[in-house]
């Protein structure tokens, strides 16, 4: 820094999220200015220092490290961050491998946390069961237009929209009126483009779709026995350990009450009994309601419970850098120029690939009797009003709740007060009834709802449950909460159900779904998801997936109740608080994929029905996730019957 430099100042404030966030270019972010301040933040905190130096007539900020080492973007800065994060742990991690081991090397020839890390660091192509070559290869070879084989038998709704006569575009409605209108069914343009077809053939009636099966017992020597809770979970990850001595302080820091550590909970000094985190705190006399930042650990160290969330939280955002990051996730699922199974079916075979997304489709799927050529957009590219696609020319909003898109040209004909600040485009909805939806989601969120019998129910998402804390350190606290109680969910749904894998990404569904991880190809974009819990004195039994798009519909595609809790009505207040919900925002019908050895379950217990091929053909527009061999069900939240 030279004399005619200027210090920049930026007042310290720990948030690794913003920094990960920035250096990734997370697309799910819509404020960047307050990202971009958070990520400054949270370098100076970190020792980073930030000075004008003056270029070219103008004053341009600069970025240097502890070490020394200057950089001339917030990004660069970021991944050098993260960079130096990464290298230090791969030490700390060499360190203790190297006490820990006799030989110097790992028992049984198994990598050690450092190898791992290494190698993470290495380039590797996607290989496929069909052949040496890339994904991407195969799909530019496959570029040559065929024809469309004959021979294949159409689904209900297939013959139900052939049989129809093709109709005009839709003339220019109120968009309340067309998005509630149930008779209303969608009407792709008509573009002349012709069919594409990979290059591997596939056998007729093969099915590429992940699947979703349900254990019919807990696994041999797993912990299904034991409590799932977020101390039990610090257990597991090795921040805290069983018999641990803590303690409740009070605003001066002085000790209230003593006790130890256990699986079930904080076993007191005074009457040796075992209470939860929230139950110790008043055992303690307080009603501060922040138990995890006020026991600490008594040790020496002076970390609290929520220091020790924060910690494992940190340590697994960090781990994840190189294999699931955000950008990962979106590259893995755009390798291709499209992609490989029907959105609508989730089979592959001859698709129709849209122009502007990766999405594909059959024909038959959306009720084409001829193949289009030229341009030609999916239905969720088309605009909700005249619903023709993408163009050079063009600008689309998309409304932050539904995920609709519409021409802004369209929607300057409105005379809507619906639309009144669709300029800006952040936060946008397409209607009164989604900002409604949306603003009660995030009211909800992170707010436990006691039902009785020591049951509470919550709603949580990734990053969402801060937002509604003015106090910097209260929102640390509670998305450190949050996000471990999302991996105490994700542990539940991984014992209730086998792995389900995406078939050619290889991720994890259950942990993208329940993180709302986004991505640009839209049956794999779960960007709208929540996760429900509910809790009995703090241990986690019962947890659902759900997504809402807009007052039309929305999906619960999976739920699940540990065993050692189940016939005991878990489930239904679970799904009972979730559909009363949905109600107070004026969601008209839930759907989800039931596994058919519990349809009857939630046909004659919960009161769904089987959905039809015509009433799935009315939702187009909505990406529903879907599982190979799942039928799937609805109920009407008016309380209506369906035939």
């Amino acid at each position: 820094m030279n004399k005619s430099s200027a210090m920049f100042v930026v007042e310290g404030e720990v948030c690794h999220e913003a920094v990960l966030k920035w250096y990734h270019g997370d697309s799910s972010v819509t404020n960047s200015r307050e990202l971009s301040l958070k990520a400054k933040k949270h370098l100076s905190a970190m020792g980073w220092v930030f000075w004008y130096a003056p270029k070219k007539g103008r004053q341009e900020l600069r970025y240097q490290s502890p070490k020394g080492k200057v950089y001339y973007s917030l990004r660069m800065a970021c991944k050098s961050y993260i960079e130096e994060a990464v290298r230090e742990r791969t030490l700390v991690a060499r360190e203790m491998e190297s006490k820990q081991s006799t030989e110097g090397k790992s028992a049984g020839g198994e990598r050690t946390v450092a190898d791992r890390v290494l190698e993470s660091k290495q380039p590797t192509k996607r290989k496929s069961a069909w052949g040496e070559g890339t994904v991407v290869d195969r799909v530019l070879e496959s570029k040559q237009p065929t024809k469309r084989s004959a021979g294949g038998e159409g689904t209900v709704a297939d013959r139900v929209l052939e049989s129809k006569k093709p109709t005009k575009r839709k003339s220019l409605t109120l968009l309340e009126n067309q998005a509630n209108d149930e008779s209303v069914h969608f009407n792709p343009p008509k573009r002349q483009k012709k069919l594409k077809k990979q290059e591997y053939q596939i056998k007729p009636g093969r099915i590429i779709r992940s699947s979703k099966r349900v254990r019919k017992g807990p696994l041999p020597n797993s912990s299904h026995c034991n409590r799932k809770t977020i101390l039990s979970w610090l257990i597991d990850n090795d921040a805290v350990t069983v018999l641990a001595k803590v303690y409740y302080r009070n605003k001066a820091g002085n000790p209230l009450k003593k006790g130890r550590v256990t699986r079930n909970g904080i076993q007191c000094d005074c009457c040796f009994r075992v209470f939860t985190l929230t139950a110790f705190e008043a055992h303690a006399g307080s009603a501060i309601h922040r138990p995890s930042a006020n026991i600490i650990l008594d040790d020496g160290s002076g970390r609290s419970i929520s220091d020790c969330l924060k910690q494992v939280r940190d340590s697994i955002m960090i781990k994840s850098y190189k294999v699931e990051s955000p950008q990962t996730v979106k590259d893995t699922s755009f390798q291709r120029e499209c992609d490989e199974v029907c959105s609508a079916c989730r089979h592959g075979g001859e698709i129709i690939c849209c122009d502007h997304c990766p999405s594909a489709f059959h024909a038959n799927c959306l009720g084409l009797k001829e193949v289009p050529n030229g341009d030609w957009f999916c239905p969720s590219c088309c605009c909700g009003i005249c619903s023709i696609g993408y163009s050079t020319n063009d600008n689309f909003l998309a409304c932050q709740q539904c995920e609709r898109k519409f021409h802004v040209g369209c929607l300057g004909l409105k005379e809507s007060n619906d639309l009144n600040n669709y300029q800006t485009g952040i936060n946008w909805f397409c209607s009164h009834s989604c900002e409604k939806i949306f603003s009660s989601l995030r009211k909800l969120t992170g707010k436990p709802i006691p039902m009785g019998n020591n049951l509470t129910w919550t709603l949580l998402k990734p990053d969402a449950c801060s937002d509604s804390y003015k106090d910097n350190v209260h929102a640390l606290e509670a998305s450190a909460e949050n996000h471990s109680k999302l991996r105490v969910a994700l542990d539940v749904m991984h014992e209730c159900f086998e792995p389900s894998k995406d078939v050619y990404t290889g991720r994890d569904i259950v942990e993208d779904v329940i993180f709302s991880r986004v991505s640009k190809l839209k049956r794999l974009n779960f960007k709208g998801f929540y996760t429900v819990i509910l809790e009995e004195n703090d241990e986690l039994v019962s947890v659902a997936t759900v997504r809402v798009y807009g007052d039309r519909v929305a999906e619960m595609p999976l739920v699940a109740t540990r065993f050692r809790h189940r016939r005991r009505g878990m489930c239904r207040v679970l799904v009972e608080e979730l559909e009363k919900n949905l109600r107070k925002f004026g969601v008209q019908k839930l759907i989800l994929p039931a596994v058919p050895s519990v349809v009857d379950t939630w046909t004659d217990n919960f009161g769904f029905s089987h959905m039809t091929d015509d009433e799935r053909s009315e939702l187009l527009q909505y990406t529903f996730l879907d599982f190979q061999g799942t039928i799937l069900c609805q109920k009407l939240l008016d309380g209506s019957v369906i035939d």
